[in-house]
């Protein structure tokens, strides 16, 4: 399987992987896929596959750091 540069992490996932990784559930990463959240390529007729750096882009903090929001 490909890796990510200077990694050991593979640059693709299945939906399965990301499931598990994220602690959720198939569906719902499905849904995440469905409503453009997920960016995902399909191979072939029936397999998913989510690029490690698409997953990335969604993994983002929920607050600002500490000393970056306006007053």
């Amino acid at each position: 399987m490909s890796t990510v540069a200077g990694t050991s992490q593979p640059r693709f996932l299945s939906v399965s992987e990301v499931a598990d990784e994220l602690n959720v559930t198939e569906r719902f990463v499905r849904k995440l896929i469905a409503q453009g959240d997920l960016d995902a390529v399909r191979v072939g007729s029936r397999l998913v596959r989510i690029r490690r750096t698409d997953l990335d882009a969604v993994l983002r903090p929920m607050t600002e750091p500490r000393g970056n929001h306006a007053r």
